[in-house]
């Protein structure tokens, strides 16, 4: 997202937090695609926030929660990545409901430091009541063989992201014998009273953290894919070279629905959703920006996928949505991003 949540209600989420751990479920998939040769990922900024923050600020969990497990599921994308599940209602509700679709799931990014579910933690983790979690979950039909999570270093001091346990995930993907690592993760977002040269800086820096993480736990053994709300602009960025500095900085590819899809990946001219957050936290109504991306990360010797994906918004309006109307059933100021990977 482009802003925070308001500074009293940051307080309030801050002073109410409590870091918890995940668990990974051991189960068959259903319909599953047994195509080992593909994997089809789905990243989606689902924007549920703390309990405290939902009641304060009207923001609809419960209302929301079902028609977000509802769209993850008719997609049925092979690997689904989360961002700002803040939630734990929320996320016990979605992992429960599609457990049956993806048995298999990491614990969210921070909740907890160390354990929990993880083969490894690293990076700047806090486990202080006044830090809330990361917010980021990765979901699979397939088995997660091996789970490990990094929380940045690098975040913008006085901005909302200083008090949480942003960072990534990466997971290891067993689809019917080949394996493929991906990593989910939640960027850097702008704030109104900070420089957006200096949260892009960060962005830049966590972009570094996991490429350097991620080559020190992979290397050159398979494939990795990366996905999620990078906050980096796509239209808006390109007189600064944003998006050309993020490739640089990840050392990978990357893309975003720019031409397939008919929103951006963030969409206020067609989202009244994301209209009823720009009032609560102060952005314009009538911002539209690609942040989402999905791709892959390169290293010496590392296989990479045959050919960078198309990339496309997942776009499911209400019934009887035409273009003009405002899209009231998107529970989420972003809108989610898709693509099928060719693994060989």
């Amino acid at each position: 997202m482009r802003a925070p949540r308001t500074a009293s209600a940051l307080t309030a989420v801050t002073a109410a937090a409590a870091l918890v751990g995940g668990t990974v479920l051991l189960a068959p998939a259903a319909d599953a695609d047994t195509n080992a040769a593909t994997l089809s990922v789905f990243a989606w900024n689902v924007d549920l926030g703390a309990a405290v923050v939902d009641s304060t600020q009207n923001e609809k969990a419960a209302q929301r929660t079902p028609v977000i497990e509802s769209i993850v599921r008719q997609h049925s994308a092979d690997v689904v990545i989360l961002d700002e599940l803040f939630n734990h209602t929320s996320t016990d509700d979605i992992s429960a409901k599609l457990a049956d679709l993806y048995p298999y799931r990491t614990p969210v990014v921070g909740q907890t430091c160390s354990g929990g579910g993880w083969n490894g933690v690293s990076g700047n983790c806090s486990n202080s009541w006044f830090v809330i979690n990361g917010g980021t979950m990765i979901l699979s039909k397939y088995p997660i063989t091996a789970q490990y999570a990094h929380v940045f270093s690098n975040s913008t001091s006085g901005t909302w992201d200083y008090n949480a346990n942003k960072g990534a995930a990466l997971a290891q993907i067993d689809k019917n014998g080949t394996k493929t690592w991906v990593v989910g993760t939640h960027l850097q977002a702008d704030q109104s009273n900070t420089s957006t040269d200096t949260t892009q800086a960060t962005r830049l820096r966590q972009l570094g953290e996991i490429r350097d993480w991620v080559n020190g736990i992979v290397g050159a053994s398979a494939p990795v894919l990366l996905g999620g709300d990078l906050n980096v602009e796509y239209t808006h960025g390109k007189s600064r070279g944003d998006f050309a500095n993020a490739l640089s900085a990840v050392g990978g590819s990357l893309n975003t629905a720019t031409a397939a899809s008919p929103q951006t990946t963030m969409d206020c001219s067609v989202s009244a959703w994301c209209q009823y957050m720009a009032d609560v936290e102060t952005f314009p109504k009538d911002y539209r920006d690609n942040l989402d991306y999905l791709g892959y990360l390169n290293a010496p010797g590392r296989p990479v996928p045959t050919a960078l994906p198309d990339v496309t918004t997942d776009f499911d309006p209400q019934a009887g949505w035409t273009p003009g109307q405002l899209d009231t059933r998107s529970p989420s100021d972003h809108y989610p991003v898709e693509a099928t990977f060719q693994l060989g």
